[in-house]
């Protein structure tokens, strides 16, 4: 029996638009036939979504900020966004790769390929990419405050930076939040600069998870920032009580399956609590604690397994992925992938104890990170 694909009804083509992975895959189904062109279906999973046009004026080389203290920042500082993207072959969906972009608005407006767990350009031996070729969705976004662009070295006071919007007398606007190398908060909104007021101990990392803007510092502490920029303790418990670290970066936060996670890196030495004005004296990572928020309990809750998830510690944020997606090129699941000493490494969480891997043991465990296509 010969069946007519011109004629299935369109409930069914909507059913089957809903599945497509992208607006590539999408013009591809409505050049079938001329039913299916003509039919109401629709896919809202574009790969590149509209996003806030935000206008930054450069960053003054000072600026005076709350209690008399000055910040500096190179003049010419702006905003960059950052996208995640996982890609497949459209002859092979099952190969995934994870790239990511951002795009040089200051010279060529291009958008370029960074290495994934870096801010470092990804080596590419195509000067183009074909999307017709491949099927690309977005994973996750980040933004980032540059001071300067050709050596992409992030702005002291935004070395975690969050895009949110603040209320600033009856109006809200976007701004840039963002914690300094010195623990502290910042607030930019493209013309005013200013830190907010200290409440918690040096803060390490900054996230908005389902329209709330949270913030961790470095005693495990998670709190929130409003929209007219108060801070106020999220809960009255730490994530660990027993967190003697204290070091700038050593706690991230990781957004997963909608879920909100602190991953805390463990030195090979345990290293003196940083103290106001000093830096950590850094130490090699012998593995990771993962903890999650028990909602019913009101507390952090540590995690022993990851499941079939595999998490990605980028500078400029953290996010999970789903490791059967990248399975063919060998991403390993309940695993942590990070980067120490320009080198990707990463985590195993087998048992108790965990079990470190590097790209020169396994070559195969970082495939994703290299598509054989560019």
């Amino acid at each position: 029996m010969v069946v007519d694909w011109s004629n299935l009804p369109e409930e069914l083509l909507n059913s089957i638009a809903v599945r497509l992975f992208s607006v590539v895959e999408l013009k591809r189904f409505r050049s079938i036939c001329t039913s299916w062109r003509r039919s109401g279906v629709h896919n809202n999973n574009n790969p590149f979504p509209s996003r806030p046009l935000i206008h930054f004026d450069p960053i003054a080389p000072s600026e005076t900020l709350l209690h008399d203290e000055v910040y500096r920042c190179d003049p010419g500082a702006f905003l960059s966004h950052i996208a995640f993207f996982r890609v497949t072959l459209s002859s092979s969906p099952s190969k995934g790769w994870i790239i990511k972009s951002d795009v040089d608005i200051i010279n060529s407006g291009r958008i370029r390929l960074l290495d994934p767990l870096s801010r470092y350009p990804l080596r590419c031996y195509s000067k183009s990419l074909d999307l017709l070729k491949v099927t690309v969705s977005e994973i996750r976004e980040a933004y980032v405050v540059l001071g300067k662009a050709k050596a992409r070295v992030t702005a002291p006071g935004f070395q975690r930076s969050v895009l949110g919007k603040v209320k600033e007398g009856e109006d809200h606007h976007h701004g840039v939040l963002g914690i300094g190398w010195d623990g502290y908060i910042n607030y930019w909104n493209g013309n005013v600069l200013r830190r907010l007021e200290q409440m918690g101990d040096h803060f390490s990392d900054i996230i908005v998870h389902k329209g709330v803007t949270y913030v961790l510092d470095s005693q495990g502490i998670v709190w929130c920032i409003s929209s007219d920029l108060q801070i106020s303790r999220y809960l009255t418990t730490s994530v660990d009580e027993t967190i003697t670290n204290g070091c700038w970066g050593d706690m991230r936060f990781v957004e997963g399956c909608k879920e909100l996670y602190i991953v805390e890196r463990l030195p090979k030495t345990n290293p003196r609590k940083r103290k106001a004005g000093r830096t950590c004296n850094y130490s090699m990572t012998v593995g990771f604690k993962v903890y999650k928020m028990d909602e019913e309990l009101s507390k952090w809750v540590e995690v022993k397994t990851l499941g079939y998830k595999a998490f990605m510690m980028s500078p400029d944020t953290c996010f999970s992925v789903l490791a059967h997606e990248f399975h063919f090129h060998g991403c390993l699941q309940n695993s942590i992938y990070f980067t120490e000493n320009l080198w990707p490494k990463v985590f195993k969480l087998d048992n108790d104890n965990g079990s470190i891997i590097t790209s020169k043991s396994s070559k195969r465990s970082f495939q994703m990170f290299s598509p054989s296509f560019l």
